[in-house]
């Protein structure tokens, strides 16, 4: 005898019912994981918005016009590069073209985040730029760049001796 059409419904609902029923069991779950998690997070914000008080009137007592407003907010080890890949070397490479003489990567780091409109307070992009170029050039002396001096180096692009 097969299966009545009342029985094959109620399977039915039975199956959109366990669905849902999984549905809300992962929520609740997922929810009470944010809950125990919202404790300790109250917490390090009060104590966050504390350490910055205090290092902002550390500085305010030394430097009376100092303004905690314009330091933005960086997490650690974590940067966005306003270039694109393979962009920073070639835009340092021209730039090292277009002088003519020699520079060093910070010099080079600043000239692109001008042209790029960014920020010039902005020490922190400055130095992870300045950074990567020096590696960048690093990896290419010989090949397309040459430097000089030892600390500090600066660098130029290697020009072909006209024969």
């Amino acid at each position: 005898m097969g299966i009545s059409n009342i029985t094959y419904g109620l399977e039915q609902k039975i199956a959109h019912y366990r669905g849902e029923l999984a549905g809300a069991q992962a929520e609740m779950k997922m929810i009470e994981t944010g809950v125990m998690r919202l404790i300790p997070l109250q917490k390090r914000i009060v104590e966050l918005e504390g350490l910055i008080e205090s290092a902002a009137r550390i500085i305010i007592d030394d430097h009376p016009e100092w303004r905690a407003d314009k330091i933005k907010p960086v997490k650690k080890r974590v940067w966005n590069n306003p270039f694109k890949s393979g962009d920073m070397g070639r835009t340092a490479l021209a730039i090292l073209r277009e002088r003519g003489d020699w520079l060093r990567p910070s010099d080079v780091a600043k000239i692109m985040l001008d042209q790029l409109g960014h920020d010039p307070v902005d020490r922190h992009a400055r130095e992870k730029i300045a950074n990567s170029l020096g590696n960048y050039f690093r990896k290419h002396a010989g090949d397309l760049v040459e430097s000089r001096g030892d600390y500090a180096k600066e660098w130029r692009v290697i020009r072909d001796n006209p024969a």
